[in-house]
């Protein structure tokens, strides 16, 4: 029994082949889900040529009622219209892979921000425009004598004493129209109720409005710092 010989693939076809063979790796999250996306498409595109090839290589001749160069001629249009829509998934695999490689570099800037957040030599917080406390480092819990997690929920003026509460509330206020130049320096209270002399400077985040987002405060303990007469 002869074997049948194989019959050469359209380009289009080896083309939409080699996409789906070459796509990228899943990544996590949104990305994963894009990109699978996109290789449902290019297997739906690949799938309706394989169905349109028959049609295309039969005789059109041998088709009744002389309905076979209509079909034919119907066949070609639909043909060109994937290979339009080849070009769509090659595009966007490309928009998938940029936004991969955007992803990962946003992944390892915000893995070296969480290195210097909690592995740096002063403490750290995070605070909302009101002074409410979003996040803080280790070294931060340490100043006042807890954990980083029991900051987090506090007021960053209701951790110095009273006397110099209003100081640092009307510096926090005045946000809104300046950023802050140089240190508020004042007394802070430990957990244990302990004064110490606590130093701090901030960087503000704003909203494009240039209204207030975040501030970034870095604390440290000074009372070993030399005094001037």
């Amino acid at each position: 029994m002869r074997r049948r010989r194989a019959r050469p693939e359209h380009p289009a076809q080896s083309r939409r082949l080699a996409i789906i063979e070459r796509r990228p790796h899943a990544g996590p999250g949104v990305v994963k889900h894009g990109r699978e996306a996109v290789d449902a498409f290019a297997t739906d595109v690949l799938q309706l040529t394989l169905r349109l090839r028959p049609v295309l290589e039969g005789s059109p001749t041998a088709w009744p009622d002389g309905r076979g160069p209509r079909a034919a001629a119907i066949a070609q249009d639909l043909l060109k219209a994937v290979e339009a829509l080849d070009i769509a998934v090659e595009r966007l695999y490309i928009q998938a892979e940029t936004l991969e490689v955007a992803h990962h570099a946003l992944e390892i800037e915000r893995r070296s921000y969480q290195e210097l957040f909690e592995g740096g030599p002063d403490g750290y917080l995070v605070t909302d425009p009101e002074g409410l406390i979003l996040r803080a480092n280790g070294r931060a819990g340490e100043l006042f004598a807890c954990s980083a997690e029991d900051l987090v929920g506090e007021l960053l003026p209701a951790l110095v004493e009273d006397l110099h509460r209003p100081s640092l509330e009307a510096a926090i206020a005045a946000f809104e129209l300046r950023d802050w130049e140089g240190e508020w320096i004042g007394q802070g209270v430990s957990a244990a109720g302990l004064p110490f002399s606590l130093a701090l400077t901030a960087a503000v985040v704003r909203h494009s409005d240039r209204s207030v987002y975040r501030v970034r405060w870095s604390l440290r303990d000074v009372s070993h710092r030399p005094t001037t007469d």
